[in-house]
């Protein structure tokens, strides 16, 4: 009996872990003064798994923090944030969290391709 609750119990935990994932990817872009954040996320339902944390740090000085409560959509992450007059050659990094497990990071260098 107690072989079978074990094996159940693993079944349980092992199907929580797969469903649980981090962004795919982190892509970003900054034009006129404003960072366009896009962190690639399929997920069944956004208000139950989604990005929940964003750090935005600029030359590894933490700018923003956007802390959400639901995903824009079923496939990403999209937002935008203002960051005026970031010089050409700064560098942002974009750290998003999970909600349920995991996280992901993207970098850019402003005015590089």
């Amino acid at each position: 009996m107690k072989k079978i609750i074990l094996t159940i119990v693993a079944i349980f935990i092992a199907n929580s872990f797969v469903s649980a994932h981090p962004a795919k990817k982190v892509n970003l872009t900054y034009e006129n003064g404003v960072l366009k954040i896009e962190a690639l996320h399929g997920v069944k339902d956004p208000a139950k798994h989604y990005i929940k944390k964003i750090v935005i740090k600029v030359d590894n000085k933490e700018v923003k923090v956007l802390d959400l409560d639901q995903q824009s959509s079923s496939i990403s992450e999209v937002t935008e944030v203002a960051l005026p007059d970031l010089k050409k050659g700064a560098k942002i990094q974009v750290k998003t969290t999970c909600s349920q497990f995991g996280s992901k990071q993207g970098k850019l260098i402003v005015g590089k391709k």
